[in-house]
C-alpha cells in the first residue's frame, strides 16, 4: 500500500469540502432584521425621528448639520413585497417642497432638504399593504424637528 498515494487521494477528495466550508464561513449572513434600521440608500446624518405609519411601515427623519442643516425624510416598508409608498415634505417658511411616490419594496424617498437650521419641517406619508394606492394609511406631521 502506497501511503503517499493514499494521502494525496484523501487530500483531493477532501479539498472540495474544505473549500465549500471556507466559502460558507466567509459569506456574511444577515443579522436579525431590525424593522427600524435604515435600509440601503439611506439619508445623510443621524436618524432623529421615527414615526409609526402602519403595522408594516414607518416614517424616518434624519438630520445633519452640513449645508446649514440638512433634513431627510423617508417612508419605509418593513415588508419586502412591492407596495405603494409616498413621502411628502416641506421646510416651513421656505419654498422647499418635495415628494416621492410609487411602488417600492423598501422605501419612498429619500427627500433631502438643505438650509433647514432655524426652520421646522412638515411631512406627510402614505403606505398601502399592497400595490393599490386607494388602500392607504396616511399620516401628517406639522412643524416638527425645528432647528
Amino acid at each position: 500500500m502506497n501511503i503517499k498515494r493514499l494521502a494525496l487521494n484523501s487530500a483531493i477528495i477532501a479539498a472540495p469540502a474544505v473549500i465549500a466550508l471556507a466559502a460558507t464561513l466567509l459569506i456574511p449572513t444577515p443579522a436579525a432584521a431590525d424593522p427600524l434600521a435604515a435600509p440601503t440608500g439611506g439619508c445623510p446624518g443621524a436618524r432623529v425621528g421615527t414615526y409609526r405609519l402602519s403595522s408594516s411601515s414607518h416614517i424616518e427623519v434624519y438630520y445633519s448639520p452640513a449645508h446649514g442643516g440638512t433634513n431627510c425624510l423617508k417612508t419605509v416598508s418593513e415588508k419586502s413585497s412591492r407596495r405603494y409608498l409616498q413621502v411628502w415634505g416641506t421646510v416651513v417658511g421656505t419654498s422647499q417642497i418635495n415628494s416621492d411616490e410609487g411602488l417600492f419594496r423598501s422605501y419612498a424617498g429619500p427627500l433631502i432638504f438643505t438650509g433647514t437650521n432655524g426652520h421646522c419641517i412638515s411631512l406627510a406619508a402614505k403606505a398601502s399593504p399592497g400595490t393599490n394606492p386607494a388602500n392607504v394609511t396616511r399620516r401628517s406631521l406639522d412643524a416638527l424637528h425645528c432647528g
